[in-house]
């Protein structure tokens, strides 16, 4: 035998104490065809504005608010309809503390807070002042919202959400608490619904931007590998050349060897940086003058600093920084990060290597690249270490690289127990100062401890 009572969708909080004043809103089989029509707008794409407006019209509703806080994410969503105008709303993300979107966030957080305390019994909602500020614009409160006179507030508790269905109206509403259950039932399979179309949609563009920066490494790839192969073959096919001379034979070979240590270097990197994903390879620590390190690196390059036209500078403390570290590891982080500098400085430019023993502070060491040349963009900065990310002025400019680099440099340095961090910021009119910042503890126990 069918129960007398219409199932309830889903466990919710239906408010304590509402009169039942309203025959088309207290009767369950009034009530089905209303259920029905607000669980078909879960059919759409995205079923928030469709639910906000069919609520208001079924319920005589001058206006509807639909509230959603996802505590694992930090996210807050709002959706508003009211009469006469089409659904709106958007996500509230966590921004600075004195920006409007924080301030919007701060509404909307309280409103659901209220109602759900509401719906325990524990408060009062004072929703006139919350609904303001939530929507309010350059102008002020919207207009329309100075004839509400009255507010129906549906607490939603979910697994994994908190919400809040608000229907505003200038005269009284009063809804059938088990009606007021199967709209909380609505309510969070909507905001779940919701929250899954946009995590697919996410996973959609990550996917997007994954496939393009794949075809992009292999096109970058393919150059960086052909470059070195041809110029190898140029210079086999001159060593055959019977009527040529010791000193073009020595260059030709010369030139097999740079291109062949080029490939080989490019090989052994992408190698590497597979293996770091898979395993973490044990560091072999040895005693090191960080000092005299940085000394033997610039040395060894000043020569190609020289031919780009560039200065590198050093400044080291007074005193020998020693550390107990994996010297192999620290010596290729350093010519990747020393090498990118060259690559992207403004010609008559000074790249600076600056070593600080910051023992009396933090006991960690702090090493600086820094040089001069076009800004990081905004948008790459926060991706500077992706594997196969290139920034855009580098492809523009058609510096060579794989975007394997930087990424192989910020695991050899999280190998070390270190960090490392990039900041762009204007030196004058043209050119901005990038500076990589890296920090290694200092290790003052036994090599083998």
């Amino acid at each position: 035998m069918a129960s007398e009572n219409p199932t309830v969708l889903f466990q919710a909080r239906p408010s304590e104490g509402v009169a039942l004043t309203s025959p088309n809103l207290c009767d369950g089989r009034e009530t089905w065809p209303i259920v029905h029509a607000l669980a078909a707008t879960l059919n759409e794409p995205d079923p928030l504005p469709a639910l906000a407006e069919v609520l208001g019209t079924h319920f005589g509703a001058g206006a509807c608010l639909l509230l959603c806080h996802y505590p694992d994410t930090h996210g807050v969503t709002y959706t508003c309809w009211h009469r006469g105008a089409a659904p709106a709303g958007g996500q509230l993300r966590v921004t600075e503390a004195d920006s409007p979107l924080e301030g919007q966030r701060h509404f909307a957080l309280g409103l659901i807070q209220q109602t759900l305390d509401l719906s325990a019994g524990r408060a009062r909602l004072w929703w006139q002042k919350g609904v303001a500020g939530l929507l309010r614009n350059e102008a002020g409160p919207p207009a329309w919202l100075r004839s509400m006179a009255n507010c129906t507030a549906i607490a939603v508790d979910g697994a994994g959400l908190r919400g809040a269905v608000l229907l505003l109206r200038a005269g009284g509403l009063a809804v059938e608490p088990t009606v007021q259950a199967n709209l909380a039932s609505l309510g969070a399979i909507a905001f779940h619904q919701h929250y899954l179309q946009g995590q697919a949609q996410r996973h959609t563009e990550q996917l997007r931007y994954l496939n393009y920066l794949k075809e992009d490494f292999l096109s970058t790839l393919n150059h960086e590998l052909r470059t070195p192969l041809t110029s190898m073959m140029l210079a086999i096919r001159m060593l055959r050349r019977p009527d040529l001379t010791p000193e073009r034979s020595a260059m030709y070979l010369d030139i097999l060897e740079q291109q062949c240590t080029r490939e080989i270097n490019l090989v052994n990197d992408l190698l590497m940086l597979q293996t770091m994903e898979s395993k973490v390879p044990v560091a072999v620590r040895q005693p090191t003058d960080l000092g005299k390190l940085l000394t033997d690196l610039a040395d060894q390059h000043q020569a190609s600093f020289q031919q780009a036209q560039l200065r590198l500078a050093l400044q080291l403390p007074s005193h020998p920084v020693l550390l107990s570290t994996d010297a192999e590891r620290l010596t290729k982080v350093l010519i990747e990060l020393v090498g990118n500098a060259r690559k992207y400085s403004a010609p008559e430019t000074v790249v600076t290597l600056a070593l600080a023993d910051n023992q009396a502070e933090n006991g960690r060491v702090t090493l600086q690249i820094s040089n001069l040349g076009a800004a990081i963009e905004a948008d790459d900065l926060p991706h500077i270490f992706d594997k196969f990310r290139r920034g855009a002025n580098a492809t523009k400019d058609g510096i060579a690289g794989t975007g394997t680099g930087l990424a192989l440099a910020r695991g050899l340095v999280e190998q070390l127990a270190g960090t490392i961090k990039v900041s762009s910021q204007p030196s004058d009119a043209q050119l901005w100062q990038t500076c990589f910042t890296l920090e290694l503890e200092r290790h003052d126990r036994s090599p083998n401890s």
